[in-house]
């Protein structure tokens, strides 16, 4: 059973934010922008991008005011609001700090890890494959994957009718998400297109990332058959597996079917 230790902590949250910057072109003349901080990472993507955070603050490192004037200064030349996903292994006092400065806290996001020394186990649901996509799918994988995400997984309160452009929003941050180091999925059902996902692997670390499920095809096991596959397929390049879902959904409940353990949940915390 893991045990949520600074260690852990920072290598989980350092392996996403740094997959987050390699999908949005950090570093190259029309990537995001980046910042390293206090032990953190911060991107700055456009307006309204899920790739505009923070990860790692504080972890294993004090925080000064001048890391935080620095960390508002670099979102408020842009035009962004500030968010950071704080772990609560952060540094003693983070938070409160953050909220004296007028954050907001804006809810939640699990983090689950599960160990790669053990069996996954297999789920073989009728009717059910899963390819990594060709050059020419590329616009198929990501008709998929923003269509599932625009639409609500139904395991929670009812929420407001998205935003006309989610899908075009959510298709403009996946569009990066093409890299050697990255694998795109399709999971199909009776040969229709059913879902979508992304796994990568940053410091022995495997992300599972995008997973995506059409709404006509819930309930039958796409999720699942998409995670047995992306643990099945990285032998021996890493020793962690990890997925970030929001508490209480669908997607967690898969997860932990496969072994993941919640080890943190961090808090979001935003100043706009």
């Amino acid at each position: 059973m893991l045990h949520a230790t600074l260690e852990l902590a920072r290598r989980i949250d350092r392996a996403e934010i740094d997959f987050c910057a390699i999908a949005a072109g950090a570093g190259t003349p029309d990537g995001v922008a980046s910042l390293e901080v206090a032990g953190g990472r911060a991107l700055c993507s456009f307006e309204g991008s899920p790739l505009n955070k923070m990860l790692g603050l504080g972890l294993g490192t004090p925080v000064e005011d001048a890391d935080l004037d620095a960390i508002e200064a670099f979102y408020d030349e842009r035009g962004i609001p500030v968010q950071i996903e704080l772990c609560p292994l952060a540094a003693p006092g983070v938070s409160s700090r953050l909220t004296k400065r007028g954050y907001q806290l804006q809810g939640f996001e699990n983090q689950l890890v599960r160990t790669l020394d053990t069996e996954t186990g297999s789920v073989l649901e009728p009717g059910l494959r899963v390819s990594r996509i060709t050059p020419e799918q590329d616009d198929l994988w990501l008709r998929v994957v923003a269509t599932g995400f625009a639409a609500a997984d139904g395991s929670g309160a009812a929420s407001p009718p998205p935003p006309p452009d989610l899908v075009d929003r959510i298709r403009n941050v996946m569009a990066g998400f093409v890299h050697p180091d990255f694998e795109r999925l399709l999971v199909w059902a009776d040969e229709e297109p059913a879902g979508a996902a992304c796994t990568y692997v940053i410091d022995g670390v495997l992300g599972i990332t995008g997973t995506s499920t059409l709404p006509a095809f819930r309930r039958r096991g796409v999720q699942q058959t998409v995670v047995a596959h992306a643990l099945h397929g990285v032998s021996g390049r890493a020793e962690l597996a990890m997925a970030t879902v929001e508490p209480g959904s669908i997607s967690q409940r898969n997860f932990e079917r496969f072994g993941f353990q919640v080890v943190y949940t961090r808090a979001i915390f935003v100043l706009d």
